[in-house]
Order: structure tokens, then sequence, then C-alpha cells
């Protein structure tokens, strides 16, 4: 260990943090996984000490950095929890630990909805507003420096070590603030071209840079499949090469919101939303006038990778049952153009003759997920893509059973052999134009997530037969019966109560916490005469504990269905299983 290179062993101790393993590392940091009262945290030591011949003046940068994180308090931001010396003299700070997903992480494992991609970045932005009243900069905004807590679906933005504040010190000797190219607004290289001969010019970081950054952000996850990998993408910073609106590299992008996106990565920094609060209320008033082409995932799972990305903190969720080229999917969509215009007439007069139900309206309700190995969009945003890039890569796909149409209004069968685009073009226009039951989500059988036998087996000491009484969410009381919605992620917790074996509490004890997510399963639509809501937890975390992956299967009666929605009584046993069922 050097006083210019710094590397913690595991098991060293650093002002009462234990350290466990190193995190990752950049140009000024080392950020390791540390332990104190029993807790986890983060620990972040500066590469450089004060006087050791830091050119990068890392010491001065993880100063500011401390600075900048005790001016802020925000439950979208990162949260310091003290900071100090090592005994070689170089300054740490001690951060909270999230256990979660970097957002392409997040893009790929959990295949979400535009909805909820929506969701985030609405609070995204309140978070950079808040920071921005406050006179902070974080400069360095990009998919890598905003995780997805796993506990909770929370946004949270880290990395502070390029931030600035008012009247802060300025560390740069270069024309550009330290950032990440593909995040830098084209005013930048503009004013690098304009003051090429000046030694001393230097580039004023504005808000306006913060909201371009936001916006390539939700352009990548709107737009690529795979962004956890690192290959070419489309440009959008050079101010001679345009490139193409997200909903013309995504037809299932809705163009409204691929207008907002282009606004937000405007060349001209004038036409941009004027600051973060304002763009705050932009995309919130989007999301809460978001329709049925919303509650579909951006990407089919079948479009993105089968593999978990190492590192990411977790096991792929599913296995991949076969690829779906996109090319093929683009002939599908060419192919079955016609069809859904037809099949969109046919439900608008299914819907006047009131034989099913209206389209959801309730914008507040939780989002729908439908089935999203569906590779087609909405009539509305129909049009053949142009080839796109691709760029990122983690996560699992996700194979659900195409939706079908309900009983009751069902249109008589086509006599002639359907193509796999055209059945899947007719799901899609039924499910979203009527939101009907025909969109539920049905899990189908695959293997467990990786290690879950193992995990089960050896570190829980569960065994087959075993069964755990559970309170199914935890935001309800045990004995509400509440609405579920199917490809919703649930957190099932263990309750305190008598009545329980002496066998439950020894290996799932009370306060134990389960994570998955809810399904429909039974053909019955929701009639109390038979199993309906299926929920299946992967993963799981016992008091004090770290979360292992597990297999656990509850299964439910409903009571109801409804806008997508399946109601049911908030309490229910989880089987161990080895196989999905």
């Amino acid at each position: 260990m050097t006083a210019n290179l710094l590397r913690l062993p595991s098991g060293a101790m650093v002002d009462g943090w234990h350290v466990s393993r190193e995190l990752g590392n950049g140009g000024f940091a080392v950020v390791y996984l540390v332990e104190k009262s029993g807790k986890p945290y983060a620990l972040k030591v500066a590469r450089h000490r004060e006087a050791s011949g830091d050119d990068k003046r890392t010491h001065a940068r993880m100063v500011r950095e401390a600075t900048t994180l005790l001016m802020l308090n925000h439950p979208n931001i990162i949260r310091p929890q003290g900071h100090g010396h090592a005994e070689t003299g170089n300054m740490y700070v001690a951060l909270e630990y999230v256990d979660g997903w970097t957002l392409a992480e997040w893009k790929e494992r959990k295949h979400p909805t535009i909805h909820e991609i929506l969701r985030v970045f609405v609070k995204l932005a309140s978070a950079l507003s808040y920071m921005h009243d406050r006179g902070v900069l974080h400069r360095d905004l990009k998919l890598v420096n905003v995780l997805i807590r796993k506990s909770d679906g929370e946004p949270i933005i880290i990395d502070f070590g390029c931030a600035t504040y008012s009247l802060a010190e300025d560390l740069t000797e270069e024309g550009l603030p330290p950032g990440t190219e593909r995040f830098r607004a084209p005013e930048q290289f503009s004013f690098l071209r304009e003051h090429k001969n000046e030694h001393r010019a230097r580039y004023a970081f504005k808000v306006a840079d913060e909201i371009f950054a936001l916006g390539v952000m939700l352009y990548d996850l709107l737009t690529d499949p795979r962004p956890t990998e690192n290959n070419r993408r489309k440009i959008l910073n050079d101010p001679l090469l345009p490139h193409p609106p997200a909903f013309r590299v995504n037809p299932r992008i809705p163009e409204p919101l691929s207008d907002l996106v282009e606004t937000m990565i405007s060349r001209d920094p004038s036409k941009r939303p004027v600051d973060t609060e304002a763009l705050s209320r932009e995309l919130k008033e989007h999301l809460e006038s978001s329709g049925a082409e919303y509650m579909v995932p951006a990407h089919a799972p079948s479009e993105q990778c089968p593999s978990g990305a190492p590192g990411a903190g977790g096991a792929p969720t599913a296995i991949q049952s076969g690829p779906t080229p996109r090319r093929s999917a683009s002939r599908a969509i060419a192919a079955s153009a016609a069809l859904v215009v037809a099949l969109a007439a046919a439900v608008t007069f299914w819907r006047v003759s009131g034989d099913i139900p209206a389209p959801l309206t309730d914008h507040s309700a939780p989002p729908m997920t439908s089935a999203p190995d569906m590779s087609l969009p909405s009539p509305a945003s129909m049009a053949i893509p142009p080839a796109t890039d691709a760029v990122q890569k983690e996560g699992s796909t996700v194979k659900m059973d195409t939706p079908e149409v309900p009983a009751q209004g069902r249109p008589q069968r086509v006599q002639k052999r359907m193509s796999a685009g055209e059945c899947a073009a007719m799901s899609l226009v039924v499910a979203l134009a009527a939101g009907c039951p025909g969109s539920q989500i049905r899990p189908e059988s695959f293997t467990c997530p990786a290690g879950a036998a193992r995990a089960m087996l050896n570190d829980l000491h569960w065994k087959d037969d075993d069964q755990f009484f559970l309170v199914l969410d935890d935001r309800y009381d045990i004995d509400e019966r509440i609405w579920f919605t199917p490809g919703s992620e649930v957190v099932g917790v263990v309750p305190k109560m008598k009545g329980l074996d002496r066998r439950h509490y020894e290996v799932a004890p009370a306060g134990t916490r389960f994570y998955g997510k809810a399904y429909y399963l039974s053909d019955r639509m929701g009639r109390a005469d038979g199993p309906a809501l299926v929920i299946r937890y992967d993963r799981v975390k016992l008091p004090g504990q770290e979360e292992r992956p597990v297999c656990v299967v509850v299964e439910g009666r409903s009571y109801g269905f409804k806008d997508g929605r399946v109601k049911a009584i908030n309490q229910g046993a989880g089987d161990v299983v080895d196989r999905w069922p």
C-alpha cells in the first residue's frame, strides 16, 4: 500500500469502519464495502493525500465532495455518514450503502414499463431541482451514477466526485470540468472550439447541462434494449449530426414522450426546460396524463440479454427460452400493420357496443405491466423503426404467455393460420385498447434464481416442505383486501403473531422480508372459486443478515378483477419450491 494508490485489504479497520471488500475504483477514489455496528456502509477513500504530489487534486476533490454532501438531505440523493482520514492520511467519506442496480442494470433485469421509467425520472428531476436550489451541480449524471434500490425501487443519485457548488474553488486546469463525453451538452464542445487558443478559458457548467445529461439518460433507456453494453450509440451532442427521435428508434415509445425527450436534449440550450423545477413539473404532468400505451415495457425482454451482469447485485430472475432477432420483429411489424388497423377498428366497435370494459383511466393506480414478450407497439405509435445501435448489457429475459382475449366479446377464430407477429399484434391491440382481463400476466415455468437452491439448503436451512406465513405486501394491513397489479414488485414480511410453529420462527423469524413479483394465473378471471393471485418471491433478507436468492411461491384466492388488477387478501402461506410452478 502506497500513499498515492491506497488499497485496503479485507479485514482492515479505518476509524472503526471494518473493510469487507472493494466495490469499485476510479481516477479520484476507491470505494469499499464496510461495516460498523452491524450495518453496511460504503467508504470512499481518496487516492492521494494532501501533501503527496497530487496532480489530480484528489484530496481536494474529496474535501469538496464531503462539503457538497453535507449541504444536501434528500431521499433520492446518497447520504453521508461521516468523514475523516485513514492512517496514511488519505481522506475518506462514509456513505449509506445502497443495495441496488444501476439504471441500466435495472432496465435489463426488471424490464420496467415506460410508465415506471418515467416515474423514476420524475423523482430524479425533483432531486436535481432540490440540489440546484442549494447551488449544487452534479456535473457527471449518467446511467451508472443512479442506483435503483432493490427494497423499494427508489432512485438514488450517487458519486459526487465531480460535483461543485456556488463559490467553490475551481479544481480543473482544463477548459471543461470533469465528466463523461456522451453526457456533455453540445455547447461544451462549441466552447472548446471557440476558445481553443485561450489557455485560461474555463467553461461555466450550468443547469442546462444537467438537463441535457438527464435527457440523454432517458433517451438511452427508451431506445436501447441493452444499455449496459459498451457498444456504439447514437451521437446526441454533435451539433452537425442529427439523431433520430426516440419513437423512430423504438416504436413502443409514445410520440409525446419522445417530443419531451427531444426538448431535454435540444442542441439549443434555450429550447430546453428553463430549469429542473420546470422539468420536474413537465415530467409529472406527462406521467399523470399517460395512457395504456405507457403500461408496456420499453423493450420486449426477448430483445435483451439472457445472462446477469457481473457485480449487478443479484442473480438473473429468469432464463431465455429463445432469441427473437430484431430484424424479425421489424418484419412482423410491417406484415401486421394492416391487421392492427383492422383490429383497432373492431375493438372500438366492441367498446361502443358495451361488450368489453373501457380503457384504464385511473392514472393514480399502480402501473399495469403487459406481457413483456410482445414485440409490437401500440397503434398510436406504429412505425417501422430504422436499424438501431446496440449499447450496454446485463439482466435476463422473461418470456410471458401471450394474453388471451376474454370469452365475452371474443372475436371469432380466424380460420387462416396467423403468423406469430399477427397473433402478438391482435393480443396487444385488444389488451391495450380494451384495458380488459386479456392483459393478465401469467408466470411461466422456469428455473429458480442462480444459487437459490444452495442458499436455501446450506445458508437458510430450509426444507422442501417448509411454509412461511406472510403479509404479502407490507404496505398494507394483514387482514386487508388489496389490489395487486400483475407484474408489480411486492415486499412480503413475516409478521409477529401467535400460532406459528417453532421451526417457522427458527428459519424465518418475524421481520424476515421477501422480495418478488405478483402475477395473475387462473383462467377463472378473478372469481373466488380457485387460486388466481400468484406471488413469486425470489429474494429474502432475514433480520441482521444479507440478502439471498430463494424460490418461494404464494397462491391466494382472488376477490375481484378490475382495470388489469386483482383483489386478494393480504396474507398467505409461501411454499419453498425447487422450480417455479
